[in-house]
């Protein structure tokens, strides 16, 4: 535990990506647990990250990572277009 400091101190840019990591895995966690209980969820983008803030008065030293809906769907959920093929995202043995 004695290096955590030192490895994180100064270095901005690696606090906010191991922030963004933690939440990331926080969210996951929250969806599965919300989809065992019977409820959907959507991870969401597209909002205005600094009006957020704002509304919520979250202090200068926080950032807001993400938004998470937790509920029961009224419809099926869109297919997401774009996936790219296992055979394109997966490669063995190299780079």
């Amino acid at each position: 535990m004695p290096w955590i400091n030192p490895f994180y101190s100064g270095n901005e840019q690696l606090q906010r990506d191991e922030a963004m990591r933690s939440a990331g895995i926080l969210l996951q966690t929250m969806m599965l647990a919300a989809k065992a209980m019977g409820y959907d969820s959507c991870p969401m983008v597209g909002f205005d990250f600094n009006k957020v803030a704002e509304l919520i008065h979250l202090p200068k030293d926080y950032a807001v990572a993400a938004m998470l809906v937790i509920g029961k769907s009224t419809q099926a959920a869109w297919p997401k277009p774009g996936f790219i093929p296992k055979s394109e995202m997966v490669i063995d043995n190299h780079f």
